[in-house]
């Protein structure tokens, strides 16, 4: 009975999320946590048959950890998450550069950038429903919908999940979405794509800035040249018509976007921790609630203030504000729920590869002007330092420790010839000493 019991404890529980996304849910991670010398130390607790159990139970959780760790580190595996990351790159670029083209169609005949941008944050409520798409047809053991979503919403329900603590939690965040998307609009009326593409890229140099001062993230001197790097970038897209043009004005805006953006992202960060597929989805599907119920009477405030003006119904640009929030909705898809697929980086070269894509559909479809070498130089100076921010935290131990590898490699083998050698004539070979500069890293 007590070998039972231990093999009921350490056994691993049902998949509960979509097994396609190969995540770990909640009991399993906290399982991980365990780890093989807390299931040996509660076989020790049943006596010399749960000790045997608890013995038993060590090997196999050593050997699926095992073997999930051979897995992850299959070159077959690797290969295939970096093809899946650069198709879904070029997915998020190809959707951000036409989602942004059908926004100028749609700010030319409706001017009502708030409008649009409610209009489109209202598609996010499908989010949850097309995640728990992917848990019924993947997973081994299905949930119903109510018990997903109370899984997945921890970070926003502490209590009795209600509407009214979903809005008061999702409140900020949809705050701050809606925010972010009328500064960006509003800048597309005044400067091209390319540009506001090309500025929006610089949030992550201001997540690094904002994560760094308040979430005690590590240092890191490189990033600080990519920010300084942003920054350059952003005064050169303004010096590029002259400070004086209207266009400093689009810049600005711009700039408030991205840097709302980056404040969305770094207070998801601090409620949820590490995103996962499931938080990201409720959050983002509560986002649309909240932008439904609340900031539709934003909408009509500035109608009634005529700070905003809607063409009888029949005029509206349906076709091209569907296309629109359709391929927003796609872009959050992609982002979110693509990093179980593929490398999180390469998914995040989509937003560098919007950059060129942009000015592509400027230029052949909406017949922009050629871009100015001024312009061309920002957002060169940009995307270097977008490339510089995407570098892991450990990089440089990582490089440091490869080359050190390297070196040893190489210098085990010239040791073990030359030993073969020296017993073959009768003396011993020593080793080849390494030069200071290898020998000062090690």
């Amino acid at each position: 009975m007590a070998m039972k019991k231990q093999t009921a404890k350490v056994s691993p529980s049902p998949i509960t999320g979509p097994a396609v996304f190969l995540l770990p849910t909640p009991q399993e991670h906290a399982e991980r946590q365990r780890g093989p010398q807390h299931a040996a130390e509660d076989g020790q607790d049943g006596g010399q048959g749960g000790g045997q159990g608890g013995d038993q139970a060590e090997e196999c959780v050593e050997k699926r950890e095992d073997s999930k760790s051979r897995c992850a580190r299959c070159p077959l595996r690797a290969m295939c998450r970096a093809v899946w990351g650069l198709v879904l790159g070029c997915c998020v670029a190809l959707a951000w550069a036409v989602g942004t083209h059908s926004a100028k169609q749609s700010l030319e005949q409706l001017h009502a950038p708030f409008f649009t941008i409610w209009f489109c944050s209202t598609w996010n409520l499908l989010l949850f429903p097309l995640y728990y798409l992917g848990h019924l047809l993947g997973a081994e053991q299905r949930q119903w919908p109510t018990a997903c979503f109370r899984q997945c919403s921890g970070f926003l329900v502490e209590e009795d999940m209600t509407v009214r603590v979903l809005l008061k939690g999702a409140a900020p965040f949809s705050v701050l979405w809606s925010l972010s998307g009328y500064l960006y609009l509003l800048a597309l009326c005044r400067i091209s794509a390319g540009d506001a593409s090309a500025i929006l890229c610089c949030s992550q140099g201001f997540i690094f800035l904002l994560s760094w001062i308040g979430l005690n993230d590590r240092f890191m001197g490189v990033r600080i040249v990519a920010v300084i790097l942003s920054i350059t970038g952003i005064v050169m897209m303004a010096y590029a018509d002259g400070f004086h043009s209207d266009s400093i004005t689009g810049v600005a805006l711009a700039v408030g976007s991205a840097s709302t953006t980056a404040l969305y992202k770094v207070l998801f960060r601090k409620r949820v921790g590490e995103v996962q597929p499931g938080t990201a989805s409720v959050l983002l599907s509560c986002v649309g609630l909240c932008c439904c119920v609340l900031h539709s009477w934003v909408c009509v405030i500035l109608y009634l203030t005529h700070v905003e003006y809607w063409p009888p119904i029949q005029y509206i640009p349906w076709d091209a504000l569907c296309v629109m929030a359709s391929l927003l909705l796609a872009f959050n898809v992609l982002v979110n729920l693509g990093s179980v697929l593929a490398y999180p980086s390469l998914i995040s070269l989509g937003m560098l590869l919007s950059i060129p894509a942009n000015s592509a559909v400027d230029f052949y479809v909406a017949a922009a002007p050629q871009l100015s070498q001024v312009r061309v130089a920002a957002a060169a100076i940009i995307g270097v330092g977008y490339l510089l921010l995407l570098l892991p935290g450990d990089w440089d131990d990582s490089v440091v420790h490869w080359i050190e590898g390297l070196w040893q490699g190489g210098w085990k083998e010239d040791s073990v010839v030359g030993e073969d050698g020296g017993a073959d004539g009768g003396e011993i070979a020593k080793p080849k000493p390494k030069p200071a500069g290898i020998a000062a890293l090690t």
